[in-house]
This record gives structure tokens, sequence and C-alpha cells, in this order.
């Protein structure tokens, strides 16, 4: 697991470019629906926070990306809200990234939505997201879109004191924690894994899915639901699985993993999504929970790919032009493939994977991914 502050020192490059203009970032993969993007907080009053040592009960902060099957308005919605994006952009100007990038990113969103029956009686099924370490949810806001616009609610969550900044409705900022040991890892995945659960249970909640995910003739189903995690996530992504049972299966992209896991695994389909040099040869807890896995399982490594691969970095500097300008330095943290690419192969991978677990019980899309993507290896 690569420390972001590795990413700032990279992100110096990036003094190259001194002006900044609004930028739309794209939808990238097979999907094809609209996305609604909205936000919400939950508190769960039965459980304290285990970072704040205040006594104070734990509080999430959510994203959630709904495919529009009926979409009636467009709009360019801003990536992050203004004290995140202001942090975020403050945090990498340090290191040379122009004043205002953040800021100046949007997204385009379904805005409003009319009742449709061209939803299956289930309803679209329900994915998680959990991302790294130090990094806002934010930064992963194009991926889950894209695999939301494949036909999947995707729901995203930030752990607070864990990610770098989480920015509620009412203004309330956390930063994260020093979270650096054995110790204080191990309590962040099992945190995380409570927080994936309280959630997954909130949504069991019609008032909740009516709120957040309006317009739908059917709710989605809790049985038809997957977890998705980078990094940090991924590891989290396997301790929920672990704890949920009704999670159908999940996708490792990039992460080691900690906890019970490793020993006991479980016995539901998993993906390892590995950037390059990263298999079962260079990750021991890898090695270990393979075994462990006693269902369908597959693991694949992709040339080229760095850790912060897979998030939406390489993409932004694609995006805004800079990616074909960083010196091999950047390649450490963001690989060398090209941002649009290197978010199709991991959208692609995702959602093929989602398909056969959730929708079509066929491999026919991962098979295809295959062919599509040399510089992806099955490597079990």
């Amino acid at each position: 697991m690569a420390p972001f502050t590795t990413l700032w020192i990279a992100l110096q490059v990036l003094t190259l470019t001194s002006t900044v203009s609004t930028t739309q970032l794209p939808v990238v993969g097979p999907g094809h629906f609209e996305v609604t993007f909205t936000e919400f907080s939950l508190t769960d009053t039965n459980r304290l926070d285990p970072f704040a040592k205040d006594g104070r009960p734990r509080s999430i902060m959510a994203s959630a990306y709904s495919p529009s099957p009926a979409c009636q308005n467009k709009r360019q919605a801003p990536y992050m809200p203004p004290a995140t994006a202001a942090f975020q952009d403050d945090k990498f100007a340090v290191y040379g990234l122009p004043n205002g990038t953040l800021k100046s990113l949007t997204m385009g969103t379904c805005d409003k939505v009319t009742k449709s029956n061209s939803c299956s009686p289930k309803g679209f099924p329900l994915v998680f997201f959990s991302g790294a370490l130090g990094t806002s949810r934010l930064l992963y806001n194009s991926m889950c879109q894209s695999i939301a616009a494949g036909g999947y609610i995707v729901v995203s969550l930030d752990h607070p004191y864990d990610a770098d900044i989480v920015e509620f409705p009412d203004g309330t900022i956390i930063t994260a924690a020093n979270i650096s040991s054995d110790a204080d890892i191990e309590l962040a995945v099992a945190t995380r894994a409570d927080d994936i659960a309280f959630v997954y249970r909130q949504l069991g909640n019609t008032s909740l899915t009516d709120k957040f995910f309006p317009g739908y003739p059917h709710r989605n189903r809790l049985y038809n639901t997957a977890i998705v995690g980078h990094s940090l996530g991924g590891a989290a992504a396997a301790a929920a699985m672990l704890q949920i049972p009704s999670l159908r299966g999940g996708v490792n992209l990039d992460g080691t993993m900690f906890g019970p896991v490793v020993t006991k695994g479980f016995d539901r389909p998993f993906l390892l999504l590995g950037h390059e040099n990263k298999t079962q040869n260079t990750d021991p807890s890898w090695k270990a929970t393979w075994p462990k896995l006693t269902r369908w399982k597959k693991e694949f490594e992709v040339k080229g790919a760095a850790h912060y691969s897979f998030s939406d970095l390489p993409l932004i500097t694609s995006a805004l032009g800079l990616q074909e300008h960083l010196p091999a330095e950047v390649e450490q943290v963001l690989g060398r493939l090209e941002g649009h690419r290197m978010m199709d192969i991991t959208v692609t991978y995702v959602t093929a994977f989602l398909d056969f677990l959730l929708k079509s019980g066929s491999e026919k899309k991962l098979q295809q991914a295959s062919r599509d993507f040399a510089e992806v290896v099955q490597v079990a």
C-alpha cells in the first residue's frame, strides 16, 4: 500500500501548468446509463467512533451513484464540495498542482428522472465502494459513476479519521488521524467493515432509499449486493465479506489483506486485480488468503499500472492534458498507462465481474475483456 505522501512528491511535476479551466471528467467504460449523484450522511447511534476519543457516535459520509433509465435533465455537478476541493487544492499545490484544479473539475450527472418500467423487477443491483487509506472517496467519483453507468447503484463511503478529509452536509470537517501502525491499520479495516455493515442495514429502510434513490418503481434488493475496494478498501471489502454473509461477492483492487480473513477466508466469489508485480508471488497476504477463498476466484495483473492507477488520478491528469508530460517518477504511483485506458480497464473488469456475479452468471464479458486489454494478465 503506497503512502499517499509519495504521490504528493510525484505531483511536483504539475508546475508545468499555471492556468486552470473548467474540465468535465468523462464516463468511461461499457456502461450506457445516465447517472444521478447524491450525497448523504448516517450516524450509528449504537457505536462509538474508535478514532474520535471523545465518546461521539460513529458518523459516515457517503455518495450514491444511481443509473437513470429515464433522465429528463442533465447538469454539471462539482467534482468535490467546496471545502474538500479547497483542502485538496492546498494539499497538492504545495507540490506544484495549479491552484484551483480540484475546484475546476465537474461531472455530468442526471438532475431529474421520471419513473420508468424499464428496470427489471428486482431493480438495479447494489455495489459498495471503499477507497484507499488517507484518500477521499471523492477521488473515485469518475470510477464509481462509470460503474453505475453499467446498471449498478454504487454507494461509496468515506471513513472519518481514515480519509484525509471528510466534509459533512452541516459543515463539519474531520481530517485524518495518524493511522500507521499494524494495530491502527487492523482497527481501521475492522471499523470500515462495521461502517459498511451499518450502511448495508440502513439501506434496507425504504424511507432512506425513497429519499436518496428516487424515481424507480422497484427498490434494490439487498440480497443482490457486492463490494469493491481499492488498497485498504480492498482489505475492507474482504473483511466485509467475512462479516456480512449476504454479500454475494467482492473485488480487491490492489489492496494488501489484513485481519481474520487472511486465515478464515470465505465461500463466495472474489476477484483480485493488482498493479504490475502485485501478485501472490509478491504479496504474502494474497498468497495466504488465496487457498481460503473456496468458491469462484480469479487474479489479474495489470502491466504498466501502479498503486494509484486504480483511482481517478490518472484520468484527471490525462483530462487536463498533463499525463504525457509527466516524468518517470510519477509512474511509481500513477503508472505508465494513459488515464482513459487505465480507467477503461478498471471499470470494464469490475463491471464484467459484477455482471457475472449479480446479473447473467456468465463469464463472457470477463473473457472478452481479456481479449480487449493485452495489458491485463490472468495470474490465477
